[in-house]
């Protein structure tokens, strides 16, 4: 286990790696990463004396209970990769929602449609235009509402990303078929969608 920590990408020791490569020295490097890992010795003892001393029935209950998590998390970030690929696994929907504003669907001047959403701190807005069309979506961010997060949108399927910032923020790509679409944050973990239809003149608004 000790040498296997070694190698663990946790943030504490990925800071203690970066700290000893700044200082230019082998001596001055080696000696933190040797202070960092004795600091470690109480946990990993503890860890092991904590699980000797638990019955083998608790035990076996926390390594059903360990493995049920795993699995949770593994699907949580598999759902976030198919997201950022442009897939949204059926059981976890990406959309906000079953209808669509009539302020989301794009309006057509010019040879170009264009729409407006605004950004929410923990939600995207979902659009839908027309296919064969040039589309300019502008995504309008108050100061306060870019985080982290949200603060870059991915749309996989058109080959676009945008890096959000305050004011309104403009994303172009022309779709050449219809459908629905995700899109993601740069984590994919806020998603909406992109409806493609044939005729913008020809849809519900609120289907």
């Amino acid at each position: 286990m000790g040498l296997l920590n070694g190698l663990m990408p946790c943030g504490p020791l990925q800071a203690m790696q970066l700290y000893a490569l700044g200082t230019g020295s082998f001596a001055a490097g080696a000696l933190s990463m040797f202070m960092f890992s004795l600091g470690t010795v109480p946990l990993m003892f503890g860890l092991g004396a904590v699980t000797s001393i638990l019955s083998g029935k608790f035990t076996h209950r926390m390594m059903k209970a360990s493995a049920v998590l795993v699995i949770a998390l593994g699907v949580i970030m598999a759902n976030r990769g198919f997201a950022l690929s442009g897939f949204s696994l059926p059981s976890m929907p990406f959309g906000t929602g079953g209808s669509t504003r009539s302020g989301n669907i794009a309006t057509i001047q010019d040879g170009i449609q264009l729409v407006t959403t605004n950004l929410q701190p923990g939600r995207y807005e979902p659009i839908t235009v027309q296919k064969g069309i040039p589309v300019r979506w502008t995504v309008r961010a108050e100061k306060g509402s870019i985080n982290g997060c949200n603060n870059e949108i991915v749309i996989p399927r058109f080959n676009a990303r945008k890096k959000l910032e305050p004011g309104d923020n403009i994303i172009e790509f022309t779709p050449t078929e219809t459908g629905t679409f995700a899109y993601s944050c740069w984590m994919g973990m806020i998603r909406s969608k992109i409806t493609v239809v044939e005729d913008i003149n020809n849809i519900d608004i609120y289907g």
